[in-house]
Formats: structure tokens, sequence, C-alpha cells
């Protein structure tokens, strides 16, 4: 083999592999500055609460050109993962982590607190949730709240319905259903709801 087409293939492999392991490191990389984010604002609300300043929330975007900022998290004790909530469910937010959707988007309301995210990525441990599960959310003024959940339901996308919305502060969490579908198959919505203790 000539040594002009062993650098070309060596060329080529290391542009496969340089492709290949983009998109991992591109979902590390935004994982690291959602979180950073995330800290940054808690780090910045607690300076205004020491500054007797009220009210105010710390929308600290990921990257300076991101259309979206962390509003809460999500902690799963028993599961041992922790998730930051991006606002709004658009794909382009989901596509990093999970996202709490308009109008439901607001904590501490007397509305649910209602999040989406993919089941083969940021929500794929919800398949291992049980009942009675504890979830710890901590929103952007830095308090934090205790859900439990109550009821798992499996319904179907295609009739565009989901359970009905009580006027209360539950929060309730939305992935794709089953979590083993391959590709577009998942025509059912797996519907986590838990309650404020």
């Amino acid at each position: 083999m000539s040594t002009i087409a062993f650098k070309a293939l060596l060329l080529i492999g290391s542009l496969l592999c340089i492709n290949a392991s983009w998109l991992p490191t591109k979902a590390w990389l935004s994982q690291a500055l959602i979180s950073y984010s995330w800290q940054e604002a808690m780090t910045q609300q607690n300076q205004l609460q020491g500054n007797k300043t009220t009210n105010t929330k710390v929308a600290i975007k990921p990257w300076p050109w991101a259309d979206t900022f962390p509003i809460a998290e999500l902690s799963f004790k028993r599961l041992n993962e922790d998730i930051v909530v991006l606002n709004g469910g658009d794909p382009t937010t989901l596509a990093f982590s999970a996202g709490a959707i308009a109008p439901f988007n607001q904590t501490n309301s007397a509305q649910p607190f209602v999040v989406a995210g993919h089941r083969d990525s940021h929500f794929a441990f919800l398949e291992d949730i049980l009942m009675k599960d504890v979830i710890s959310m901590t929103d952007q003024h830095g308090q934090s709240q205790l859900y439990q959940v109550e009821a798992i339901d499996i319904v179907d996308a295609s009739s565009g319905q989901l359970p009905v919305l009580a006027n209360d502060s539950s929060l309730i969490l939305i992935t794709c259903y089953p979590f083993n579908a391959i590709g577009n198959d998942a025509n059912e919505r797996y519907v986590i709801t838990a309650k404020l203790l």
C-alpha cells in the first residue's frame, strides 16, 4: 500500500472517529454548561436574598445564544438521579435537557408544574420510578419542595389528551412510552403525577 493511500485512510478514519465522538462530547458539554448556569443562578439568588432583594428571579443562559435557561432542579434520591429543568418544551430545549412546558412552567403556583423529557436520554431513568417515590424540586429562588409519586399512567399520544390536570401544586413528568421503542414507534406517553407533601 502506498504512503498516500495509507495517509488518506488514516485521515478518513480520524475524521470518522471525530464525527462519532461529536454527539457524546456535545451532550456532555451541554450538561456541564447547564449545571454550571444553574449553580451560578443559585449563587446569585443567595446573594440577592442576603441583600434582602425579594421576588427576583435569576436567569442565566447556559451558553450565550441559548433561548432557554434553567428554572428548577429535580432530585430523585432513591434513583440517585438529578436533572436541571430548562424553561420551555420545544424540541430545541428538549434536545439538551428536560423542559418545563408553558403555561405550566411556574414553580410555587396553584397549578401543576409539567416537565417533559426524552425517554432515551434525560428521562430514561423514569422507567425505574415507583409509587411513593419522593422527588425534591429546587426552584429559581433556591426553595425546595418535596413531592410524592401518587400515579403512573400510560396514555395514548395520538388522542392528543393527557390526564386532566388538577388545579393544584402537583408535579407532572411526561416522556414517551414504551421506553425500549426504536425510532418514532412510541405512540404513548408515560405520565407520572407527584403530589406536594
